[in-house]
């Protein structure tokens, strides 16, 4: 007699997509028009979506949702419109630049209530065996939505449903607005997703997302909606097999750098856009980490995003003298008298408009088609990696040894630029300049020990990772500080603060 087997969990794949820049009033019309969705007329649907959990927040813990969903589609000519009741519990899956895949089971009940009967098949049973716990759950955000639907029929004889929902999450009194594209796998293989957004994409500017609307709804109750994305740990361990650790690591800084951008769209927070800066430089980091390994996968191209990175730069470099440079001298420039007073208060009015006109910029960067293009094709390089052709010796080689040599070569360059720059007798511009090429090693011995640390020896990656840190730190105060007189010469700044900064400057320069 044979043993019994579980059915396969429910499944749903998805590339979810946020729209930078787009007029949510006419944006399915905008959408209707292009190729991929030209054809039948789209449904329309209105959403509301309910969700609940215990006050312990059960189900948040164990990352997962469970949601009660009302759906009205309006037809012409009908004056009245049915709604039907839809219950889904949903696990958290996994995910890796926009696209999801993770457990979803839906099932119709009656009377807008929800069922403990339908969620017999659901991992629910294994939260609350006992079935205790379903008499506590309650509301604790909703969505609502109009949702425009096409199923488009793509590469490799995929079936995909194409999603837009507009409208916004609440939480108690407060608000968010939601617009977004969600493309759905019916049928196929998830490649048809990247296929079809990158098709989307050329006429229509979109970024990776990766927050569910449950995600979103936790974010608004708890007051965080605007919260940045940090650099996340992974869990390796020694023996992580190499290409694994290298597509886990390169997805995690690729979705610190795109959630970061996703929140820059509704916040003007300039840790967002530190994040951000942090998130891209980890990419490259491990790019340059993993590329022994990658030399016959040939990493994606990223030259449209230069612009942005561009511009991400000026305006972290404005942030950093608003927020924590200029706030420093301040007082020690003034000290008591009304006219120097004068002078930095019209200099501090002038870096705050020069940072919302550069806020402005980096928002004109993000709704270009071509961003999207690009961080679609590196998510779609990342999601295909492990069929990518790798060095035979080193498909099957473990993280833990392989990592602890890389990154070995790369802790003792660095302690050979730093030993070079302490004997050089260099001034002015080529110090400068010797200085940056420092910093800029520092930071990445430290993003490649910080991306393996769970698989390196621990006292020696803290040592040398503190060691880098510290390097890091003590060039980039010294170089912020040079470099401020000439980021704010152009703003018109009073003559006296700059030759200030500039004397301050070069007294730290001269002390490293």
């Amino acid at each position: 007699m044979k043993a019994r087997t579980e059915p396969p969990a429910p499944a749903e794949t998805e590339l979810k997509l946020a729209l930078p820049g787009a007029d949510p009033r006419d944006l399915a019309a905008r959408l209707a028009r292009l190729a991929p969705l030209a054809g039948p007329a789209p449904r329309v649907q209105v959403l509301r979506n309910l969700y609940v959990d215990t006050p312990d927040q059960l189900l948040r813990g164990a990352r997962a949702a469970l949601r009660l969903r009302s759906l009205r589609e309006p037809a012409p000519g009908q004056a009245r419109t049915r709604t039907q009741w839809l219950q889904t519990f949903k696990t958290a899956g996994s995910g890796q630049g926009g696209l999801s895949q993770r457990g979803e089971w839906e099932q119709l009940v009656r009377q807008g209530r929800l069922d403990l009967l339908a969620l017999q098949a659901t991992p629910w049973h294994g939260l609350d065996p006992e079935g205790r716990r379903f008499g506590e759950l309650a509301p604790v955000f909703e969505t609502h939505a109009t949702r425009t639907l096409w199923e488009v029929r793509g590469a490799r004889g995929s079936r995909i449903e194409v999603a837009l929902d507009v409208g916004e999450v609440r939480a108690g009194e407060r608000r968010q607005p939601l617009c977004e594209l969600e493309l759905e796998l019916l049928a196929g293989p998830a490649d048809a997703l990247f296929v079809l957004a990158g098709r989307i994409a050329r006429s229509l500017a979109v970024l990776p997302a990766h927050l569910s609307k449950a995600e979103r709804g936790w974010r608004l109750a708890d007051g965080t909606a605007h919260a940045p994305r940090r650099a996340q740990t992974l869990p390796l361990t020694r023996d992580t097999a190499l290409p694994l650790a290298a597509q886990q690591v390169l997805g995690e800084a690729l979705d610190q750098f795109t959630a970061n951008l996703e929140g820059i769209l509704g916040s003007d927070g300039p840790e967002l856009v530190h994040q951000a800066r942090v998130g891209w430089r980890r990419w490259r980091s491990a790019l340059w980490l993993f590329k022994p390994l990658l030399a016959e996968a040939a990493a994606p191209d990223t030259q449209a995003l230069r612009p942005l990175l561009k511009t991400l730069g000026a305006m972290r470099d404005l942030d950093v003298a608003a927020l924590e440079t200029l706030p420093l001298w301040a007082d020690t420039y003034i000290e008591g008298d009304p006219e120097r007073a004068t002078a930095w208060r019209t200099m501090e009015a002038a870096v705050q408009a020069a940072r919302q006109t550069r806020r402005a910029a980096l928002l004109i960067a993000m709704q270009q088609p071509a961003c999207g293009q690009a961080l679609l094709a590196a998510a779609r390089w990342l999601h295909a990696l492990p069929a990518a052709p790798l060095p035979a010796d080193l498909a099957d080689a473990w993280i833990g040894p392989w990592a602890a040599e890389r990154t070995r070569r790369l802790r003792t360059r660095l302690a050979r630029e730093a030993d070079a720059l302490d004997d050089a007798d260099l001034e002015g511009q080529e110090a400068q300049e010797h200085q940056h090429r420092l910093r800029l090693l520092a930071k990445r011995t430290r993003y490649c020990l910080d991306a393996v640390r769970p698989a390196l020896p621990r006292s020696r990656t803290k040592r040398w990772h503190d060691e880098a840190a510290d390097l890091q730190t003590s060039i980039g105060a010294a170089r912020d500080l040079m470099l401020l007189a000439d980021l704010l010469q152009p703003l018109g700044v009073d003559r006296g603060i700059l030759g200030f900064l500039r004397g301050v400057a070069a007294g730290r320069a001269a002390a490293l």
